[in-house]
Formats: structure tokens, C-alpha cells, sequence
């Protein structure tokens, strides 16, 4: 297969990043979208040279594979659709809206044998996939995740907690830095400050072999950081996912110029990762091309999709009883 023949269902800020990907990367063949917006789906397909389609099923009927990039409570309904089309989805993160929903996606394009992934965007952060390359999930001990962000009433969702809001990215990516460990156990503790949910919530899971994460979640900090540090026996690598830096912390009992008098002793060293400059969205999609494609396994797949929910609605509920 040379060029797939794609297209973007939504067009909102997610399905217009899309659209602009899917238009610049050769190899696809960006053959249309819809939006229920037909006039906002008409700017787009002119801004971007292809055709706005009247209706999801002429859409659907064109296709190798779909983005559904639509709000999240209609993510189950339209996946049932693309699937019984027997077209291939890469569905916007959250899968769903709930746990069981999302199981329900991942059977149907199970059972049509298609291909299903998800947008956790996050796993193609070149300062991650940089960060995986060096960590080892048997050698890992304790992984800090810190995701803060500002207060934005009108700019961030305010009708869900910060857990299915921001946190979920970060239980993804730790879950991915363990695979292969199993979640023991989850704690889970929450406040709310201005939007009468959850904003700001910390998450503490077990894994098996005495590992164990925590992740800190906010919305209504008075700082913006996103990063994740790893401790193992040999050394704490610490990853920042906004200035795209990583850094390799190490002790040492080094003696510099042992044999001058200026001698003195080294306690640590640092290392600096080269990250490659990339789009984590078009490196997104070129996975999926190559899962669809190439047959390639898919970075996150539906499975994930659905732990994912599932670890965030566990912890949203321990944070609203405490435990």
C-alpha cells in the first residue's frame, strides 16, 4: 500500500492539526472530511484542498482509514460506525467516556479485524520516546510525573476532573514505562478549587517487584510544567516535556586533576540527551500508516486505551472517598 486513503471526521482545534498533517505527509492521500459544521468543514477542505463530504457515510464509503477527532461523548457512536464500514480509526484520546464504553470499541474493530488506535499523543513527545529508549521497566523503582497548568475556565474542560482532563496522559505514559509490570495497587487524592470538580489530584500506584509512580495533576497552578523523572539503581533520568530536555543524573566519587594541588572531588555527573526535533502528532500519524500498512504493531492500541480509562476511574473515585 503506497498512499493511504484517509479521512478526518471533526474539525475542531485536534481534527484541523489532523487535516494539516494528513495534507503535507505523502503518504497519504488525504481524500476528504466531515463535520456535522458544514460550514466550518467547507473552510477547512478549501484551506487544505479536499473535499468537504455531505454526509459520514459518503465519507466512510471512500476510506481506507478515519481520525475521529470529535467530542468524546460521541467517540462511541461513531467508532460502531467506522467499524461496521470496515475502516481502520485512530480515535482521539479518551477512547470514550467510560471503561465499558471503550471495551465495547475495541471488540467491534476487533471483531471487523481493523486496525484501532488511540490518540495518547503524549507517547510520541520526542522527549518520551527518547526517555523510553534508556529506561528499563524491570530496573525502574519510582517514576514522579508533574502535569500543571494555569487555571483557563474557558480554554480547559471544567465539566470532568482533572484526573480525565490532564492526568490520564501521564498514567499512559507511566504505564508505558512499566510495561510488562503489573498495577498492584492505586491510591488516589483530590482537591477542588475553582471548578467544582477535581483540579488538582496526586495518584499513587503500586507496581509488582516494589516499584512504584506518583502522579501530580493540575489545573489551577500558578506554573506550567510537564515532566517525568526515573529513578533506577544507577541513575535518575529526568525528562522535560516542554523545554524537550533530558538529562541523565548519575553519582560518581571522581577526584579531578588528583595529582594538582586545585584538585577537588566530582559527586555527580549530568548527561545531556540530544532529542530530535519532531511533531509528535505527525509522528502519530505515521505510526498508524505503518500499523495500517505495513502491518507494524501499534504504539497505543484500543487495550491501552481502556486501561487508561480504567486506572483514571479508579482514581478518581478513591480521591472523592480519600483513600
Amino acid at each position: 500500500m503506497n498512499n493511504l486513503r484517509m479521512g478526518v471526521i471533526g474539525t475542531g482545534h485536534m481534527g484541523k492539526n489532523h487535516v494539516r498533517n494528513l495534507a503535507e505527509e505523502k503518504r497519504f492521500e488525504l481524500v476528504g472530511i466531515y463535520d456535522a459544521n458544514t460550514e466550518q468543514a467547507k473552510d477547512v477542505a478549501a484551506k487544505y484542498g479536499t473535499k468537504a463530504y455531505v454526509s459520514m457515510e459518503e465519507l466512510l464509503g471512500d476510506v481506507d482509514a478515519v481520525v475521529i477527532a470529535v467530542p468524546s461523548s460521541l467517540h462511541k457512536d461513531i467508532a460502531l460506525q467506522v467499524a461496521e464500514f470496515g475502516v481502520h480509526a485512530l480515535i482521539e484520546k479518551p477512547l470514550a467516556l467510560t471503561s465499558e464504553d471503550a471495551q465495547v470499541i475495541v471488540d467491534a474493530f476487533k471483531e471487523k479485524k481493523l486496525k484501532l488506535a488511540v490518540g495518547h499523543i503524549e507517547r510520541f513527545n520526542p522527549v518520551f520516546r527518547e526517555l523510553k529508549k534508556l529506561i528499563r521497566p524491570e530496573e525502574a523503582f519510582f517514576i514522579e510525573t508533574c502535569r500543571y497548568s494555569p487555571f483557563s475556565g474557558s480554554g480547559r474542560i471544567t465539566d470532568t476532573s482533572v484526573v480525565e482532563d490532564l492526568m490520564i496522559h501521564d498514567v499512559d505514559l507511566v504505564c508505558a514505562l512499566m510495561e510488562g509490570r503489573e498495577v498492584t495497587s492505586l491510591h488516589g487524592r483530590g482537591v477542588s478549587v475553582l471548578s467544582g470538580q477535581t483540579d488538582f489530584a496526586t495518584c499513587l500506584m503500586d507496581f509488582a517487584g516494589k516499584a512504584h509512580a506518583i502522579v501530580n495533576a493540575s489545573r489551577v497552578s500558578q506554573n506550567k510544567e510537564r515532566s517525568i523523572t526515573v529513578h533506577t539503581k544507577d541513575s535518575c533520568v529526568h525528562a522535560d516535556l516542554l523545554s524537550k530536555k533530558l538529562e541523565i543524573y548519575k553519582s560518581t566519587n571522581m577526584i579531578i586533576d588528583i595529582a594538582k594541588d586545585n584538585s577537588y572531588k566530582q559527586d555527580s555527573v549530568v548527561q545531556k540527551v540530544f532529542v530530535p526535533i519532531e511533531e509528535p502528532l505527525r509522528a502519530e500519524l505515521i505510526a498508524f500508516y505503518e500499523a495500517v500498512a505495513n502491518g507494524m504493531p501499534i504504539e497505543a492500541s484500543g487495550e491501552v486505551g481502556v486501561r487508561a480509562i480504567r486506572i483514571c476511574e479508579e482514581v478518581s473515585n478513591r480521591a472523592k472517598k480519600g483513600e
